[in-house]
């Protein structure tokens, strides 16, 4: 794990900068198989298919069937999990929900915003070292809570051809009944484009590896998309006071995900950093396999520690990773907060790790990665509405500010915008 000491802006961004270029490298590959299956739809996902996935499912093979979702068996321990992981989404997320808005103004017009649910999401399940069906969960209870009409599912099978059945049962328990077996870059297309077999969607959600977040990338303005998601990241602030072994845990369950998770410490304190190397080392060791390997291949590759003079500095480097998880484990958290400008969740004290947050304690861990939450965030019931503008201009309005309205438009030269509100001045005397 690298070890920085007083480093300058310049050496972060270039960090930040090096864990996007794996993402370049592959764009080029990816445009030639989303160009395929917008082409040659079927044919070219299937091939597709039996390059790249587990199990070479052609036509109707790659639905979910009726008596697939009835045989699915799960222990009663998964399903009791679940439901209270439900209750927690929806508790939370229901917050979210907007409502139409209507303006009357004092010359008899009335503007409005109409919210209304996207028709039809896709959402995408990974599907390889883990099942991340709690993913499928912070995707759906929102998209219900919206309203969306056609909820669809898309995760890689397994050797035989098979979706993980905590996938299926929870597809079940929420009424999702249009499920695809197939991952990867040719998923994305075949749901933004649409084949004989598999239904075009409107917005395609979740995450996925660098190939499925690319074919997103490219997809959009075709397809909406909740974000382009690069590999699962974790910064902490910690000063004298925070425990090098929650520090050191925490930054293990950070690394677990996959070998380009980032796990990042900024600290103040010389010998809380030595302790939390330590504690590191002693608790990667108690990690079973694979959960051990892949750890330590990720703090090799990605792990940091940042020593830095006082927590003020630390703050102005948190803007800059704009990390997706932020923890803050210092004396005050909350006299640190109004000095976050970028992150897409943020864990206050010790007790608050993150895996809370990826588990229901209520806020999405759908959340904004590789700086993006500079501009945007977290998944959200918003994600799966549509806001509608209308207008109703009323005569008194028309003779009353129509000379605003077409002078404005004629500082921008044009003409005939103006002439559209002349006529109908003219023609209200």
């Amino acid at each position: 794990m690298r070890v920085l000491v007083e480093p300058g802006k310049d050496q972060i961004l270039e960090i930040l900068k090096e864990r996007k270029t794996n993402f370049l490298n592959i764009e080029e590959n990816v445009k030639l198989i989303v160009n395929d299956v917008r082409k040659n739809g079927q044919s070219a996902l299937e091939k597709y298919i039996a390059m790249y996935e587990r199990c070479p499912l052609k036509g109707e093979q790659i639905v979910v069937s009726q008596e697939e979702f009835e045989s699915v068996k799960v222990e009663r321990d998964f399903e009791e999990a679940c439901e209270k992981l439900i209750e927690r989404l929806e508790s939370f997320h229901s917050m979210q929900l907007e409502r139409s808005l209507w303006n009357l103004t004092e010359n008899g017009s009335f503007t409005a915003q109409l919210i209304r649910p996207i028709e039809s999401v896709a959402i995408y399940v990974p599907s390889g070292k883990k099942v991340y069906f709690s993913t499928l969960l912070m995707c759906a209870v929102p998209a219900k809570i919206a309203n969306v009409e056609r909820i669809v599912v898309a995760s890689p099978p397994d050797e035989e051809g098979k979706l993980s059945p905590h996938v299926l049962h929870l597809c079940r328990r929420l009424g999702i009944k249009e499920v695809y077996k197939m991952g990867g870059a040719h998923a994305i297309a075949a749901l933004a484009y649409g084949t004989h077999v598999v239904k075009k969607v409107d917005k395609i959600v979740g995450p996925g590896n660098a190939y499925v977040s690319c074919a997103k990338k490219l997809v959009f303005g075709d397809c909406g998309i909740d974000s382009v998601a690069g590999p699962t990241e974790l910064l902490i602030v910690a000063d004298e006071t925070a425990d090098p072994k929650l520090t050191a845990i925490d930054m293990l369950a950070q690394a677990e995900h996959d070998e380009m998770a980032m796990s990042v410490l900024l600290t103040n304190d010389e010998d809380m950093l030595d302790k939390t190397l330590e504690e590191i080392a002693k608790q990667l060791n108690e990690l079973s396999t694979p959960n051990r390997s892949i750890a330590q291949a990720s703090l090799e590759r990605n792990g940091l520690c940042i020593l830095t003079k006082d927590l003020n500095n630390a703050i102005e480097f948190v803007n800059l990773f704009a990390p997706e998880h932020l923890e803050l484990f210092v004396r005050d958290p909350f006299s640190l907060l109004p000095k976050v400008k970028n992150a897409g969740s943020v864990f206050l004290g010790s007790w608050s790790a993150e895996a809370f947050g990826d588990y229901g304690i209520g806020p999405n861990h759908v959340l904004p990665t590789s700086t993006s939450s500079r501009f945007s965030s977290g998944l959200s019931v918003q994600d799966f509405l549509k806001r509608i503008f209308v207008t109703r201009v009323s005569e008194e309005e028309v003779l009353k500010e129509g000379r605003f309205y077409s002078t404005l438009a004629r500082l921008e030269g044009f003409e005939a915008h103006a002439r559209s509100i002349e006529v109908r001045m003219e023609g209200s005397r």
